[in-house]
């Protein structure tokens, strides 16, 4: 009898260790999915923005919201859209987030796209998702959405979403 009961209260510490095991993990997996649509929100939020955004002109040095130079308006679109701080210049924008490949199949929209060297990039742009950016492009183009190409094609990419 004694073993019948042992035997039991084993199962029964087993069954609530498994049931306890199952319940945290479906409160992760759920956690996990909320915080995969928040950036999918956050992502079409800055996208949206970021569109707004075109037509306006280039001025060098302008954080917007009436004219933007090149960081100044991807930093102007995150603070603004998601309220995430990003560093004001191009020089420091590329130190910021995750590297991710510039590939049309790796990029997300938000992402922020450099045009230069790696380390000391001399202009900047957001991906607004099938193969377009849009950037602060010179002085007599203003804010434009482009397609990715061949001939201007980024150096580096960073997830900071």
């Amino acid at each position: 009898m004694k073993f019948k009961k042992s035997l039991a209260k084993v199962v029964a510490a087993v069954s609530l260790a498994f049931a306890g095991f199952v319940a945290v993990n479906t409160v992760n997996t759920q956690n996990n999915t909320v915080q995969a649509a928040s950036k999918t929100s956050q992502r079409n939020k800055v996208v949206s923005l970021a569109k707004k955004q075109v037509g306006k002109p280039y001025v060098y040095g302008a954080t917007g919201p009436n004219a933007f130079d090149c960081s100044g308006l991807t930093s102007y679109v995150y603070s603004h859209a998601i309220g995430k701080y990003i560093s004001r210049t191009t020089y420091s924008q590329v130190y910021q987030g995750k590297t991710v490949k510039v590939s049309t199949v790796s990029l997300k929209k938000g992402d922020l796209l450099f045009w230069g060297s790696k380390s000391s990039p001399y202009h900047v742009g957001i991906y607004v998702g099938g193969g377009q950016y849009v950037h602060a492009a010179t002085p007599s183009q203003g804010v434009r959405k482009q397609y990715l190409s061949s001939y201007f094609w980024p150096s580096a990419a960073k997830r900071v979403i």
